[in-house]
C-alpha cells in the first residue's frame, strides 16, 4: 500500500480520473493531457510525448479551494484555483486562464 503524501482530505468529487477537454492557449496544455487524483495527495498526470504517453506521479493537497501539486522527483510546487463546474467537469484557474477538464468513465 502506497503511504500518504498528504493526510488533508480532498473533496470526494475530485477522485478519479480526468481528461482536458479545453485550456486557455497561454497554459501550453497539450492534446491528451490526463490526471487521476487518489487518495493520500497521490496524482498520475499524464500527457503524450513524440506520440507516446509519459505518466509524472505527483503529489497533491487542497486547501478551500486552492489545489498544489508537486513532482518530489524534481520539485515544482504549482498552485492554482479549482472547481466542479456544472455537468461534472474540473476547473482550474490559474489567475484567469482556465484549463477544463471531463470526468473519465
Amino acid at each position: 500500500m502506497t503511504q500518504p503524501a498528504f493526510d488533508d482530505p480532498a473533496p470526494p468529487w475530485l477522485f478519479g480520473r480526468w481528461r482536458l477537454m479545453r485550456s486557455d492557449p497561454s497554459l501550453d496544455f497539450g492534446p491528451g493531457v490526463r490526471m487521476e487524483f487518489r487518495p493520500g495527495g497521490h496524482l498520475r498526470y499524464t500527457l503524450s510525448v513524440d506520440g507516446r504517453e509519459l505518466v509524472v506521479p505527483l503529489v497533491y493537497r487542497t486547501t478551500g479551494d486552492l489545489l498544489e501539486t508537486d513532482n518530489p522527483a524534481a520539485s515544482h510546487v504549482m498552485s492554482t484555483r479549482f472547481a466542479l463546474g456544472a455537468g461534472d467537469m474540473l476547473i482550474l484557474d490559474f489567475a484567469g486562464a482556465q484549463a477544463i477538464f471531463v470526468r473519465e468513465r
